[in-house]
């Protein structure tokens, strides 16, 4: 009998898992969903070029510090409830966006986005450990959700650049209500309530774990000067460690600190940083690619990327019946060497990006590889832990997720820009005022020829394509030499 009620608890969860996955894909696309509608946004609101940044950079800025809080909030006070606050948050703060008449306003309404996300994020996650108690099952929900909030990052910018196309820079957030408002519904009709948990909520540790976080956060991100990133940096390695000096003195304690000494989790913190660096880091580079130098519309460049989706979706089947066969560790490996062998295509250079089979395997190998290593770590981090404590590793998993997602889009961007400018050929004749803009990126090279004679222009636009290309593949070779530092040293990790 009690093994038919588990059944039919399971038959019940997984719908709920689709109303999870949605919440879970709209927050990581709108980490990276402005990256293409920035230039609408700015014919329209005019904002200056340090308010371009933090239209970007405040909505992780926002949601990677409140993580922690929000996770080990949802083990205290219950999971359901969190969950659907965040969910009404974020459901507010996007029609806040939609409609914001300024720049002030869209900030402030981006700023609520990220704290709607960080109550979902780790709470979602979480709430597999409850609603998938037996671990075969919870493996396959793992999967789709670990899948789902992989990709939505990479397709942000071309969901992004299709809505734009379409509609305009504000139907990048009128897509998030009408998902929401059922997601609303159904979480208060299917979702159990859990019990409170033991003992108090320490606020105090909460506060030092969020500074801490938004210092490095704002470090990694550094929408400023390199010396306020230092210093935020540092501001924010003190601050983590008072919170775990408080950790170790507190009973109980906000953050387990005895999960990182169990078998393969530093491993899985470090797999989910280096997966979604290369995820978020990459897929702005190959959205770029796809765009500028092969000429693709941001329809074309959407399907070409779609093949990391579908790669991932295929991983997400897989790997629950490989994690029970080989293990966490021997699967996360597989995972990282997959990976860095895809990777070997786009560093290559142009006569493999410009090969639509060869672009092809190399995107399906990433999406693969990064599908097993993504998953196998955070079945890691929430097996590791106890049901009553699954928000707070969670939290963890979902902190690498955002500060990985930063740290991506910092060096590689700033690899690509540096590789791109060392390797235009600026041709000679062109105006000082159009070779220092084309000098900022492929798309600045596009503004600069329209006014240089058709020779000109054609010679300016063949060498910024040559160095665009030229970016990616010293980024992907770099990203490829850090995947083969992984699988060696993921494989001298205890197996499990």
């Amino acid at each position: 009998m009690t093994t038919a009620r588990a059944e039919r608890a399971v038959d019940r969860a997984w719908p709920l898992l689709a109303v999870l996955g949605a919440g879970l894909f709209l927050v990581a696309v709108d980490a990276t969903v402005l990256h293409v509608a920035l230039p609408d946004l700015v014919r329209q609101l005019r904002p200056g070029a340090s308010a371009q940044v933090w239209i970007v950079a405040i909505y992780p800025l926002t949601a990677a510090p409140l993580l922690l809080p929000f996770g080990t909030l949802g083990d205290r006070y219950g999971r359901r409830r969190v969950l659907v606050t965040g969910y009404v948050v974020f459901g507010i703060a996007s029609l806040g966006c939609a409609f914001a008449p300024n720049v002030p306003a869209l900030l402030a309404f981006r700023a609520l986005l990220g704290c709607g996300g960080a109550m979902i994020m780790p709470v979602t996650m979480s709430l597999l450990r409850e609603l998938f108690p037996e671990q075969r099952h919870r493996r396959t929900a793992i999967a789709v959700c670990s899948g789902i909030a992989g990709t939505g990052s990479v397709f942000g910018p071309i969901l992004g650049g299709v809505l734009v196309e379409a509609w305009g820079w504000r139907a990048t957030f009128l897509l998030n209500p009408p998902v929401i408002l059922p997601a609303v519904v159904l979480a208060l009709l299917w979702l159990p309530r859990n019990p409170p948990g033991r003992g108090p909520w320490d606020a105090l540790s909460a506060a030092l774990a969020a500074g801490g976080v938004l210092g490095i956060a704002f470090a990694v991100g550094h929408p400023g000067s390199w010396t306020t990133a230092v210093a935020s940096g540092a501001t924010g390695c003190v601050l983590i460690g008072l919170f775990l000096r408080r950790q170790r003195r507190t009973d109980p304690p906000l953050l387990d600190l005895t999960l990182f000494r169990r078998p393969g989790v530093r491993a899985a913190v470090g797999g989910v940083l280096l997966v979604m660096s290369t995820l978020v880091g990459l897929g702005l580079l190959f959205a770029q690619y796809l765009q500028v130098v092969l000429g693709l519309s941001p329809t074309a460049a959407a399907s070409r990327l779609l093949l990391v989706l579908g790669a991932s979706a295929v991983g997400s089947v897989v790997t629950p019946s490989l994690l029970g066969r080989f293990g966490n560790a021997r699967v996360r490996t597989a995972g990282f060497a997959v990976a860095a062998v895809s990777l070997l295509v786009p560093a290559a250079g142009s006569a493999a990006l410009t090969s639509p089979v060869l672009l092809g395997v190399g995107l399906t190998g990433l999406g693969l590889g990064m599908a097993l290593a993504l998953t196998s770590s955070t079945d890691t981090l929430l097996s590791a832990t106890s049901a009553d404590q699954a928000g707070g590793a969670a939290a963890v998993e979902k902190t690498g997720y955002e500060l990985g997602a930063g740290f991506g889009t910092t060096v590689f961007g700033s690899l690509a820009a540096a590789v791109y400018a060392g390797h235009l050929a600026v041709p000679s004749g062109v105006p000082e005022p159009a070779r220092v803009l084309a000098l900022s990126g492929p798309a600045q090279a596009e503004t600069a020829a329209s006014g240089l004679s058709s020779q000109l222009a054609d010679e300016l636009l063949a060498a910024a394509k040559a160095a665009c290309t030229t970016g990616l593949q010293v980024s992907a070779a770099v990203a490829c030499g850090l995947f083969v530092v992984a699988v060696v040293v993921s494989s001298g990790e205890p197996r499990r």
